[in-house]
């Protein structure tokens, strides 16, 4: 590397389209999510997805409504609230989440 020399070869500048990075094309969404929150999950909510993502009911939770690109990654970040949260829609994603919540309450009742 120390005796590093150019070769003089030139290339010609050619046009190269900008590519698409809109949030829509990197983050298609395709998962409309319907959740209710404790109130205490608020600062998370605001931190992660900012504070137009929920609404404050007359109860204190906050129902939550975003669009979500990865059913598998939704699922594993709705657990990590733990009893704070119920999804509400889609339904196909809450009866999934039921199954793996039966599944653990088997294993842990053996």
């Amino acid at each position: 590397m120390e005796r590093l020399s150019l070769p003089g070869d030139t290339f010609e500048r050619r046009p190269v389209s900008r590519p698409d990075l809109s949030n829509e094309r990197i983050f298609p969404g395709g998962i409309r999510v319907k959740a209710l929150f404790d109130a205490d999950c608020k600062w998370r909510l605001v931190e992660e997805f900012g504070t137009g993502c929920f609404e404050e009911q007359s109860d204190g939770r906050l129902l939550f409504h975003a669009d979500y690109t990865d059913r598998e990654n939704l699922i594993a970040w709705l657990m990590t609230f733990r009893e704070r949260v119920v999804l509400l829609e889609p339904e196909d994603v809450r009866e999934e989440m039921r199954a793996i919540l039966n599944a653990m309450v088997k294993r842990y009742t053996r």
